[in-house]
């Protein structure tokens, strides 16, 4: 039997960190081996998507996460994973549960192997249901164009049309305006 890369629960961590981890809203932490599509998660996460820990800790293909996100989000998450994935770096993609009213915040880096090439990812999962949530629609579809924009200057970063990064460096600039008003408009004045 293969061991997971992952603590075999939440139990190994040490105390004082498992109570700060709890306390910033991580669920817990995730490996994804891109090129083997096997994607290993904590125990908390696999209880969070509706996935068996132990198949969770074996590990379950992108698929499978993908299938336990709400159908609404669903292709908005396929995308950015793809984007990120492509880019390479960081990312965070917020999206809903399709077993449970759960809003969860997949966060972490893309690492690449020694010839440069996306090998691996790993990060943590953020529960972000119990903040508020912004105006659903509004907030909904700014970040879907943040996500998309990020994604298309990627594509044009591969085909290396400076011209075309451009057009979409402006676009990404209007787009921040735009989730800046979001944040400083918000009910309760926090900033997401």
């Amino acid at each position: 039997m293969t061991r997971s890369p992952l603590p075999d629960s939440d139990a190994d961590l040490p105390g004082g960190l498992q109570a700060a981890l709890s306390a910033s809203g991580v669920v817990g932490v995730w490996l994804h081996d891109i090129w083997a599509d096997r994607l290993v998660v904590s125990d908390a996460v696999a209880v969070a998507l509706g996935v068996p820990p132990e198949a969770g800790l074996r590990g379950i293909p992108l698929a499978t996460l993908l299938a336990r996100t709400h159908e609404d989000d669903r292709a908005r998450v396929d995308n950015a994973l793809h984007a990120a994935i492509a880019r390479g770096g960081a990312f965070a993609i917020a999206f809903r549960t399709a077993h449970a009213p759960r809003r969860l915040d997949l966060r972490g880096r893309i690492e690449a192997d020694a010839a440069g090439r996306p090998a691996r990812a790993r990060g943590i999962v953020l529960d972000l249901t119990e903040e508020p949530a912004d105006d659903p629609q509004d907030q909904h579809a700014v970040n879907r164009m943040a996500e998309h924009a990020i994604a298309l200057r990627g594509l044009a970063d591969a085909l290396a049309r400076p011209g075309l990064s451009r057009l979409l460096d402006h676009l990404m600039i209007e787009i921040g305006h735009e989730l800046a008003r979001h944040l400083r408009d918000a009910p309760d004045g926090q900033r997401h």
